[in-house]
């Protein structure tokens, strides 16, 4: 379960939000998310555990995330809610 507020919960709707745009590597969400390499192994972990993101082996140990259809639609009812209390 997200709760609102916590740093996990905020890195994984940044996280939604960067992979909206489209895939990206650990790297760049590491940069972007500015939380310990902890924080995003974490989260993204959670995220993938609970489908809302797909991880893509591309050869080499690297590797690139996806959001999938059910993290669209829950970043869409966050960014919601996120409107809604202002």
């Amino acid at each position: 379960m997200i709760i609102l507020g916590t740093k996990e919960a905020k890195c994984s709707i940044e996280v939604l939000k960067i992979l909206k745009k489209g895939k990206s590597k650990y790297s760049i969400m590491f940069r972007k998310t500015k939380v310990s390499h902890t924080t995003l192994q974490r989260v993204l972990r959670e995220l993938e555990k609970k489908k809302l993101v797909m991880k893509h082996d591309i050869g080499h140990m690297k590797v690139d995330y996806e959001i999938t259809s059910k993290g669209k639609e829950l970043l869409s009812l966050l960014v919601q809610v996120g409107n809604i209390l202002g």
